[in-house]
């Protein structure tokens, strides 16, 4: 019996094992290509639904897990904001307090100096 390959491959010159092994891996490049097609194909109503049901079951989880750390971020920000009020209070109240009552007590105290270094009238 004549071994021959199918006229398909580049097999002039090649080896009957070469043409085998060429053949093998074109009907492996086309198994891959028909799985790939048949991931895409339109499915049954029933494995289409679980599909979905699935897809959004995961969508939800991410939602609360996204959820979540957001409302972590506003608790941040409102703490951040108090604290930055808080620290705003802290700085201008003793500034403005400082402006209304100070100048009343420099005064006394420059007239106090004023009247330790001038030499008294003789």
């Amino acid at each position: 019996m004549a071994e021959t390959v199918s006229p398909r491959t580049s097999g002039e010159g090649k080896s009957y094992h070469e043409q085998i092994d060429e053949l093998r891996g074109i009907t492996e490049e086309a198994l891959r290509y028909a799985k790939t097609i048949h991931q895409f194909t339109p499915k049954d109503a029933a494995e289409r639904n679980v599909e979905l049901r699935q897809l959004l079951e995961d969508n939800l989880n991410y939602t609360k897990a996204c959820y979540a750390l957001l409302e972590r971020w506003r608790r941040w920000l409102f703490w951040s904001r108090v604290w930055g009020l808080v620290k705003f209070i802290l700085i201008v109240v003793p500034l403005v307090l400082g402006v209304v009552y100070l100048p009343p007590l420099v005064q006394q105290w420059v007239q106090q100096y004023i009247k330790l270094l001038t030499p008294p009238v003789r």
